[in-house]
């Protein structure tokens, strides 16, 4: 497991960069081209403001925004797709995970440990040999100061392309569903990926991001 905390968001993407392409180990991906990976990174963010690295080549306002969209409550089942991470948070087998979510933290269930949304669905996700949910969870911590903790996992995470805009988009899905109907302030975020990778066309440009 590789580890770290950081300030900012940007930081933290920048080391994950570094990390991977500089000791990550070179593989055959089940796409048919090469990257470089390491299984399990922790990436501990203190003040996750919406702010993206200034050497980020694929995050710019119009795919930031493009990324927010997907993860409003009002887009699910409206992007044409056979899923969204919306529409398993909030129609995972006709349940509405993120609304439960927002219960618990209104009834001030402060120190639990129970108050997560999955996106697997094993009859579903098991029988196909790919395009299965990257995103697998968001659990919450809420403390007695009404801060609250915010862990996302992900089972595969392209860092070099998504890392970014992802967890821009999770804060707004966060302050929409989770923050903004309750007191709670957003506190820590922690990212948990068990394969972060780089693609190999990615490699030039990863290049440049590290060079000084």
């Amino acid at each position: 497991m590789i580890a770290g905390t950081f300030d900012t968001l940007s930081e933290a993407w920048y080391y994950a960069i570094r990390e991977i392409y500089n000791n990550g180990l070179l593989v055959e991906t089940e796409y048919g081209i090469k990257a470089k990976c390491v299984n399990g990174m922790l990436l501990e963010i203190k003040n996750p403001v919406q702010v993206w690295h200034k050497k980020d080549p694929f995050c710019s306002k119009e795919r930031i925004e493009f990324y927010k969209k997907q993860f409003k409550r009002e887009s699910a089942g409206k992007h044409g797709f056979e899923y969204t991470y919306i529409d398993r948070l909030v129609n995972y087998e006709g349940f509405d995970q993120l609304k439960w979510m927002s219960e618990q933290l209104q009834k001030n269930r402060y120190e639990s440990k129970r108050i997560q949304a999955i996106t697997w669905m094993p009859k579903v996700d098991c029988m196909k040999k790919e395009d299965q949910p990257c995103f697998q969870r968001i659990w919450v911590f809420p403390h007695r100061n009404n801060k609250l903790d915010v862990h996302i996992h992900y089972r595969s995470w392209d860092m070099f392309k998504a890392f970014e805009a992802n967890l821009i988009a999770f804060q707004e899905l966060v302050k929409d569903e989770l923050i903004g109907p309750t007191d709670f302030m957003l506190g820590t975020l922690r990212c948990i990926g068990d394969n972060v990778h780089i693609y190999e066309d990615d490699f030039q440009a990863a290049e440049e991001v590290l060079r000084p």
